[in-house]
């Protein structure tokens, strides 16, 4: 069966390129065509001239004025001046009733330096006595715990002092025991010692004296 739509299709399409063709040879294809292509644009580019800078004015140079001319003056020499002569004074004589003035008395001799004292005595160094004479408490001596347990004896000689009361005021070791802890505790028994005063000529004075203590393990 004859399709008419494909028909009119395919008579239309020839229709068009027939009206195509003719147009082209009469040449109003061509004047179609130059209408609707714009014209072409020429531009030109006009170099711009640079700025020209302001002349600038040299400044003419002032006239120099001449300096003024200064007078000098020279001061004229002053003549010197003579001094004035001085008068002499006449000298006058010495007036008889004037009273001459007695001259001082001498001054008396200075007195002769006091003599120096003589030097303090030195004091006496203690007179030494028996132990007996100054009549002292026992020592009880603490015997050390170490020294007995390292079995230490001895026997320690211990010098005292006692002042005018009889006060134990010095200790000294005379003869040591073979240990210093013996030695010490024999001292610290002796300085708890009370003796009394030693008497000489009726005043009491300081004396010293020996106290042997010994040391034994029972």
């Amino acid at each position: 069966m004859f399709d008419q739509r494909f028909f009119k299709i395919t008579l239309a399409v020839l229709l068009f390129h027939v009206g195509l063709l003719y147009l082209i040879q009469s040449g109003l294809g061509r004047k179609i065509t130059e209408a609707v292509i714009a014209p072409e644009i020429i531009a030109r580019i006009i170099p711009l001239e640079p700025p020209q800078k302001p002349a600038v004015e040299t400044p003419k140079p002032k006239p120099e004025t001449p300096p003024k001319q200064v007078k000098v003056t020279t001061p004229k020499p002053t003549p010197p001046q003579p001094r004035p002569t001085p008068l002499p004074v006449p000298s006058l004589p010495p007036t008889p009733n004037a009273i001459e003035a007695p001259p001082a008395p001498p001054a008396p001799p200075a007195p002769p330096a006091p003599a120096p004292e003589p030097p303090a005595p030195a004091s006496a160094a203690p007179r030494a006595v028996g132990i007996g004479e100054i009549q002292c408490t026992p020592p009880q001596p603490a015997y050390p715990s170490q020294s007995r347990r390292m079995g230490e004896t001895g026997k320690a000689v211990v010098r005292l002092t006692t002042d005018e009361s009889g006060k134990v005021v010095k200790t000294a070791i005379v003869s040591s025991s073979g240990s210093s802890r013996l030695d010490q505790a024999a001292v610290d028994a002796v300085q708890r010692m009370r003796c009394k005063p030693y008497m000489d000529n009726g005043r009491a004075v300081a004396v010293t004296a020996q106290q042997p203590i010994g040391f034994e393990l029972n």
